[in-house]
């Protein structure tokens, strides 16, 4: 199975690729294909979160397993199927934790013809630097079964001055 996943770089500008790749490689090999779509330099870490309609990050699949963890996800043990097999699965991927550099995954097209790895459409010039996010955007509150929106009435300014 073929699968032709969107590569969104979140930015003002759109910049995305379009890469076909079997559901059979790993997520491993879907990284090292984007870094190389999006002219991505060095061996940074990186992740994989699940995510759903809204974009929302969920759980992680880590490029390694760093804190050696019996049995824990990295991304050389998941195949694209199980995350992507789909038309419409999404993911995020983040490259490099220090610069940032965050990308949209989906799913746009699955077929059954085998067919060679590549970057079939590209739009948008890469930028020089990461685009700056606000890191307080939103929170996440992590369910086994699902991943939840931000809640506005978590912390607001209220609770804030109240507790200074």
């Amino acid at each position: 199975m073929n699968l032709k996943i969107r590569v969104i770089l979140d930015a003002k500008k759109d910049v995305f690729r379009d890469i076909q790749i079997s559901g059979k490689q790993n997520l491993l090999s879907f990284h090292r294909i984007v870094k190389e779509a999006f002219d991505l330099e060095g061996e940074e870490m990186a992740s994989f979160y699940l995510s759903n309609e809204n974009w929302f990050q969920g759980s992680e699949i880590p490029l390694e397993n760093i804190f050696d963890e019996e049995g824990g996800e990295t991304m050389a043990k998941i195949q694209l199927n199980e995350v992507m097999g789909q038309v419409g699965r999404r993911m995020i991927y983040v490259y490099d934790f220090f610069n940032m550099w965050t990308f949209f995954c989906e799913t746009i097209e699955r077929d059954e013809k085998e067919a060679a790895t590549a970057v079939v459409y590209s739009y948008g010039k890469m930028p020089d630097k990461a685009p700056v996010k606000d890191t307080m955007d939103f929170f996440i509150e992590e369910n086994e079964d699902e991943i939840s929106p931000k809640r506005d009435d978590i912390f607001d300014d209220d609770d804030f001055n109240e507790y200074y």
